[in-house]
């Protein structure tokens, strides 16, 4: 023992420093495992009684999940194809309940008991209303929801109409060539510009490809938040943060976070120009007084001590994220599809055709409400490729499914809605794309099956924006254009990180009406 307090006291101080991190670490470690393996001990005799993945020591069933991210994608497809939900899995020695019937997420979704376990998401959107809990996400909420309320949607159809038809200028050299091409980056850095201008007035230089740059930062983030799902040393945050820094990543969120900085410094110029004299042009425009997210968060910061500037560029930030990425991939996969199905890109612009006839006029709020058939394809897409394939949560009471099993409290919960949108007793031709799915003969029986946006009290707060700015984009882009793709639906490689998406491009060829 004393040779080896020598040893240790002779080494260089670096070591000493790295051999102490190692040590502490070690006895986090143990105690945390100690402790959720009492809480597993008392909930095994109630998870006997479900289906069981494969488990291997130490790891459990994440090793069913290990690959490249298509490759992760493909397995876990795979699981819920070949083994009945509800099902028991093990990430590392904590157990998980995948759960997939609809009456048993609705159940689930139904509780006040609950929470989301979107935390492992913190490093990109902070402290926002996609990973905050309890009362705190509660005053988040009320502060968010204002902003999507009918009273603002008016306001916002000049932006989604601006921005659309700047997609439709960068897109025209691509019309009538032979060149294919991937239109990700197009509607990705649309979508981007529109909210941000939406939510905070804040306008992203669009003649330079500053709005490229922080959808590709925001990317490449996502996929690596996502590793920590199949890399358990990963998991903790704090060996996280100690990955990112030795292997310099850290950087590419410095580029995320500058956004809402600019945006904050930005309006706070703006209001101290405006202080004492006449108020703001961009708050008096629209629907009465109605103001624009980032006017309700500086209220609160100015009225409540502890909702600090980092905590409103933290709720911009979330919000941004959630808003173009869930759009941009809903509006690049429904074209993707049209392009597949020609019939059905045809109906799409007859009925486009009966609103508009001939005139390049703007798009209206009237208007979005009587485009029923495009509706249909943009619920179908959501159902076969579900934006939220599955979600994670945790509650502090025990859960009743249909099967009258029980799920223990503190069980980890995985609700599986690609399961549910894939139940052939709600979609018949469940693995095929269909919009006769959301047909009105067939609305009702499927609805209870559908969670395109969530479901419950963390229903997404901008679902009927995203409708409205979805169905703005494609009424521009398809009464101009018809879409072609050289594509097949076995092309479709899906990957989740936040959001599930096609890794293998939207490849499409542009032809004019």
């Amino acid at each position: 023992m004393a040779n080896l307090i020598n040893m240790l006291m002779n080494l260089d101080w670096r070591n000493q420093i790295m051999i102490t991190l190692c040590t502490v670490l070690c006895g986090v470690i143990i105690f945390h495992v100690s402790r959720c393996e009492r809480r597993t001990n008392r909930m095994m005799p109630m998870l006997k009684s479900f289906n069981q993945l494969p488990t291997l020591p130490l790891i459990g069933s994440v090793y069913l999940l290990l690959g490249g991210m298509r490759e992760r994608m493909e397995k876990l497809l795979k699981i819920f194809n070949e083994y009945e939900l509800p099902l028991v899995g093990w990430l590392m020695h904590i157990p998980v309940v995948c759960v997939g019937k609809s009456d048993d997420i609705q159940t689930i979704l139904s509780t006040t008991r609950s929470k989301d376990l979107l935390g492992i998401f913190e490093r990109i959107v902070g402290n926002s209303l996609i990973t905050l809990q309890g009362e705190k996400w509660r005053r988040s909420r009320r502060t968010v929801t204002p902003a999507f309320s009918p009273s603002m949607f008016q306001r916002y159809f000049p932006v989604f109409n601006e921005y659309s038809a700047l997609l439709m200028k960068k897109l025209e050299p691509l019309c009538d060539t032979d060149e294919v091409f991937d239109i990700r980056s197009h509607v990705f850095t649309m979508n981007l510009n529109s909210i941000t201008k939406n939510m905070s007035g804040y306008e992203i230089e669009t003649s330079s490809d500053e709005s490229l740059k922080i959808v590709d930062a925001i990317y490449k983030a996502l996929r690596m938040e996502s590793m920590r799902f199949t890399v358990p040393l990963l998991f903790p945050k704090a060996l996280n943060e100690i990955y990112l820094y030795l292997s310099g990543k850290y950087k590419i969120y410095d580029k995320i976070y500058q956004l809402p900085k600019n945006i904050v410094r930005e309006k706070l110029a703006k209001q101290n120009e405006k202080r004492g004299g006449q108020q703001d042009e961009d708050e008096n425009t629209g629907a009465g007084s109605s103001k624009t997210l980032i006017d309700s968060l500086l209220k609160l910061h100015t009225t409540d001590a502890n909702f600090t500037q980092q905590h409103i560029q933290d709720e911009i930030l979330g919000i941004i994220t959630a808003g173009y990425e869930s759009t941009a991939i809903t509006v690049c996969t429904i074209l993707l599809m049209l392009a597949m199905h020609p019939k059905a890109q045809e109906t799409v612009h007859d009925e486009i055709e009966t609103i508009f006839g001939d005139s390049d006029r703007e798009v209206q709020m009237e208007d979005v409400k009587n485009l029923v058939y495009m509706e249909q394809c943009i619920n179908e897409t959501l159902r076969k490729f579900p934006i939220i394939p599955l979600t994670l949560r945790i509650h502090d009471e025990n859960i009743v499914l249909s099967d009258n099993r029980i799920i223990p409290a503190g069980c980890r919960i995985f609700l599986a809605f690609y399961a549910s949108h894939h139940d052939k007793a709600f979609f018949p031709n469940a693995d095929n794309w269909d919009p006769e799915h959301f047909s009105a003969e067939r609305t009702d029986k499927c609805k209870n099956a559908f969670f395109p946006f969530g479901s419950g009290l963390r229903l997404c707060v901008g679902a009927k924006y995203a409708m409205m700015t979805m169905k703005t984009q494609l009424v521009h882009l398809l009464r101009r254009y018809r879409f072609t793709t050289h594509m097949k639906i076995q092309d479709v490689h899906l990957i989740l990180d936040l959001l599930m998406r096609n890794d293998s491009g939207y490849w499409l060829k542009l032809h004019s009406r």
